[in-house]
């Protein structure tokens, strides 16, 4: 039984098959209540939401916390990959207050939390931008990474940057030897010389 209604199954497996029946009820309190909320549930969303235990209270937390006009699919959207406001409230604490639902989503999905906001931002990456983060996120980007080029000297890097020294596979060994024999090499250098294009001696 959950709060948009109550789903009753029979069935019955026989030699590893199955099959059956099954009815939804739906509870007309909380059709109420989500109608006085502004939502006129069609019976696969009503039926949706009873799968997924979308209550009221949730809704309401979401709409207190800066979704006051949120729609039907993104309350979906936010019990399915766990958008709570306390959630938001900490990705707010981070520098993120404007956030929309489709970036908490994939916040939620690259494992983007604000512990990982903290210290990328603690090392100087990424600044304010929340895309950086997808990015470092879909390329593994860790924090143990940043420390590694930050102790290397290379700071006030794009995320484009960063990501190349990654693709490339630029490691802390090949950054003092490139320097080595240019104090001022370039990111895009470094890259070029990485992949046999200019390459210098003594660098591989």
């Amino acid at each position: 039984m959950r709060e948009a209604g109550t789903i009753v199954c029979e069935g019955s497996f026989v030699n590893g098959k199955g099959s059956g029946t099954f009815t939804f009820t739906p509870n007309h309190a909380y059709v109420s209540g989500m109608q006085s909320r502004g939502y006129t549930l069609s019976d696969e969303k009503l039926f949706a939401s009873a799968t997924l235990d979308l209550t009221v209270a949730f809704v309401d937390d979401l709409r207190s916390a800066g979704f006051a006009n949120i729609m039907v699919d993104d309350l979906f959207k936010a019990r399915i990959f766990n958008i709570t406001p306390q959630f938001m409230a900490e990705m707010k604490a981070t520098g993120f207050p404007e956030l929309g639902m489709e970036e908490l989503v994939k916040a939620r999905i690259f494992k983007i939390d604000a512990d990982y906001v903290r210290q990328v931002h603690s090392m100087g990456f990424a600044g304010k931008d929340f895309e950086s983060l997808v990015k470092f996120r879909i390329f593994d980007i860790t924090p143990e990474f940043l420390s590694e080029l930050k102790a290397e000297g290379m700071t006030g890097l794009s995320s484009e940057d960063v990501v190349k020294f990654m693709i490339f596979n630029i490691s802390p060994g090949f950054i003092r030897t490139a320097r080595a024999e240019d104090p001022n090499v370039t990111v895009e250098e470094m890259v070029r010389m990485k992949i046999g294009v200019g390459k210098r001696s003594g660098v591989d």
